[in-house]
């Protein structure tokens, strides 16, 4: 398990850099890491996954720039949850698949929100990846992942084009949020394609079942967060990124969607 958990902070290093550069369109492989303040590089001493910033203090060595608590925050948590995985299935190919499958979603957060992104080659490239993983022992089959991706992607799509047909006759009732004004029209659709193509990476990797679940609880998570924020003060009409309410889902869903639905079936209800 201390293997797997080394690993996981090794990944959510590199998803930290992923979800930096590529929305920038930089490249991820070159120049090495470097403080994005003073431009130094960072020698591999200074990189050790969640301890260099505590040895930091979460400063560069050479300017003093403070590094966000969240770097060591995305590694850890991604150690964290890759050790889980390996608790649940151990060595095989679900730790494979479910590994891959939480890294992806770990940067769906990231991008999303810092920048209103999904990207194509995490959502679009994660459907081909999850329908490859349903081939492998264990995984549930090539055709109820293309059903599952298919139906959560047409479900998505469904919700933007109804959203649009209402939104439309009350064009200011969203406001886009700041810095993404020149993109008002995209936030007019209730729902956004990384969304909708999310959706579908996550039937992908999950199959019918458990993609019920992670969509319920992303439903369910993100009703409650608008209600609260709305009697916190914010406005209501400023959107609030549904990727990382998906990406929790389906990593609920990765852990007990199959328990879930088990309970669904056998008592009628989630509650």
């Amino acid at each position: 398990m201390i293997y797997t958990l080394l690993i996981g902070m090794t990944i959510g290093s590199f998803l930290n850099v992923v979800a930096w550069r590529v929305p920038r369109g930089e490249s991820i492989v070159r120049p090495g890491s470097r403080c994005t303040s003073c431009g130094n590089a960072i020698p591999w001493y200074d990189n050790i996954p969640v301890l260099s910033w505590f040895i930091l203090r979460g400063r560069c060595r050479n300017c003093g720039a403070g590094f966000s608590f969240r770097y060591a925050l995305v590694e850890l948590l991604t150690g964290l949850l890759f050790a889980g995985i390996f608790l649940k299935f151990g060595i095989s190919w679900l730790f494979v698949k479910n590994a891959v499958f939480v890294s992806l979603l770990i940067c769906v957060v990231l991008t999303d929100i810092d920048h209103w992104i999904i990207l194509d080659s995490v959502s679009l490239g994660g459907i081909v990846i999850g329908l490859a993983f349903s081939l492998t022992p264990g995984g549930v089959g090539i055709l109820p992942s293309l059903l599952s991706a298919a139906g959560a992607f047409s479900l998505f799509f469904l919700i933007r084009f109804v959203s649009e047909l209402i939104l439309k006759r009350r064009p200011e009732y969203t406001i886009a949020p700041e810095g993404h004004e020149d993109e008002a029209d995209e936030f007019q659709g209730g729902m956004g394609w990384g969304d909708i193509k999310l959706a579908g990476m996550i039937g992908a990797f999950l199959g019918p079942s458990s993609t019920a679940m992670a969509l319920f609880i992303a439903f369910l998570t993100g009703a409650l967060t608008g209600i609260a924020v709305i009697i916190a003060g914010r406005n209501r009409r400023i959107p609030i990124p549904f990727g990382p309410f998906l990406a929790l889902g389906a990593t609920v869903a990765v852990f007990a969607g199959q328990a879930l639905w088990q309970f669904y079936l056998t008592t009628g209800s989630l509650f």
